[in-house]
């Protein structure tokens, strides 16, 4: 049985099928989500070490989308992926080539990977929704736990200074009531997370399903559990080298994703600008 009998492709199946995939399925379905233009390339095999299942495992979730087998798969892939581009120029073969520098290389492609994966979001359907929530919303409240917490701070920052209606979100008032206490209209959640995840990411993401409060979770690419809570997932690659996980990644998608609201919100970010500029002077926050 071939996967695109039905007239839709792998990539938009996974997405739709999601929420009912058991969690060691979602975990596969993930990774094949964030990795699909090189899905070409892997196996079963591989994907099994890397999602950290059994071959057997990914061999039954390939029959529950419709293959017999991976080979079956990428007969379908051929017509909905195409190869990725180049990013690193010839010059920095030298660099590769070093074996002192061997190490560093090493991390310095997993960070371009990094930063590849948060471009690579940019005009993607869940970005569009990410754009159009975050500047649609009449609240906007942002968080962020833990070792994400920084970026979190950052883009709310920064965000208040486009538009009104943004609050940072730490939960240290222990009932989030900015967010559920009142009766405001069009809230929205940005929520930034990564591993180890964080209980009170949960609990929160939850009580906004209850309420009905829009989702727009900015993750790493092993969150298999994100789009239980909302389809405006934005995952990125943050392996590293190092012994943390690069966080590089989220501060390129917050400045990317800021440029595009500021696109869309228009000429009404010129006269919240204008207003934030004279309360600086009036209140000298900052030096000439």
């Amino acid at each position: 049985m071939n996967g695109q009998q039905n007239g839709t492709g792998l990539h938009e199946r996974l997405t739709r099928n999601f929420p009912r995939f058991t969690k060691a399925e979602k975990a596969i379905a993930n990774y094949m989500l964030i990795n699909f233009d090189g899905l070409a390339f892997e196996t079963a095999a591989s994907i099994a070490e890397t999602v950290g299942v059994s071959q057997m495992t990914v061999g039954r979730f390939l029959r529950t989308m419709g293959y017999q087998g991976f080979n079956e798969l990428k007969v379908d892939l051929r017509n909905e992926i195409e190869a990725a581009p180049v990013l690193v120029s010839n010059r920095l073969e030298r660099i590769k080539d070093a074996k002192e520098q061997a190490g560093r290389w090493d991390n310095f492609e997993l960070e371009v990977n990094g930063l590849q994966s948060a471009h690579e979001l940019r005009g993607t359907p869940a970005w569009t929704s990410a754009v159009e929530t975050v500047s649609g919303a009449s609240q906007v409240h942002v968080a962020g736990f833990q070792t994400i917490s920084g970026i979190a701070s950052s883009f709310a920052g920064r965000l208040s200074y486009l538009r009104d209606g943004v609050h940072q979100q730490d939960g240290r008032d222990g009932t989030f009531a900015e967010i559920f206490a009142g009766t405001q209209y069009r809230r929205c959640i940005v929520m930034f997370e990564m591993r180890r995840y964080t209980q009170l990411s949960h609990a929160l993401l939850s009580a906004a399903v209850e309420e009905g409060v829009s989702i727009v979770l900015i993750c790493d690419s092993h969150c298999y559990w994100a789009r239980d809570y909302t389809d405006i997932v934005l995952p990125l690659r943050t392996d590293s080298g190092l012994f943390w996980d690069s966080q590089a990644p989220f501060s390129c998608l917050t400045e990317l994703l800021l440029d595009d609201i500021i696109t869309h919100l228009g000429d009404a970010v010129a006269g919240r600008l204008n207003r934030m500029r004279k309360l600086q002077d009036r209140f000298g926050a900052f030096q000439d």
